[in-house]
């Protein structure tokens, strides 16, 4: 069992993608913000953290990059993107990437 956090700022899909993921037998836990992802880091350590590109308050990048420096540091993050036309600079300091709208197979994969 994996300890999971899930960052994105459309509730609906964090809060779902956080309810399969503990349907599927892991510790889920989300946040809405850069902000808040930042803050609950520094309150419990994750295992996998799926992190939307694109948060109203800061990039996801750059939450990425600072994870990498805080406690989560040997946490598998992966990016999480509606956005189709990435390129490797967009996604280099991530260990994956999963596509909105994304299916259970590939989540369960990247949780295993």
């Amino acid at each position: 069992m994996s300890s999971v956090l899930f960052v994105d700022d459309l509730e609906d899909t964090a809060d779902s993608l956080a309810d399969i993921a503990s349907a599927l037998g892991h510790r889920s836990a989300v946040a809405y913000s850069g902000a808040s992802a930042l803050a609950i880091t520094t309150q419990d350590v994750f295992d996998v953290i799926f992190l939307d590109l694109t948060l109203p308050d800061s990039d996801g990048r750059d939450v990425c990059l600072r994870l990498r420096q805080g406690c989560c540091a040997g946490a598998r993050i992966i990016a999480l993107t509606g956005h189709s036309e990435l390129t490797n600079a967009d996604t280099e300091c991530f260990d994956g990437l999963l596509a909105k709208p994304c299916c259970i197979d590939d989540l369960e994969r990247l949780l295993a």
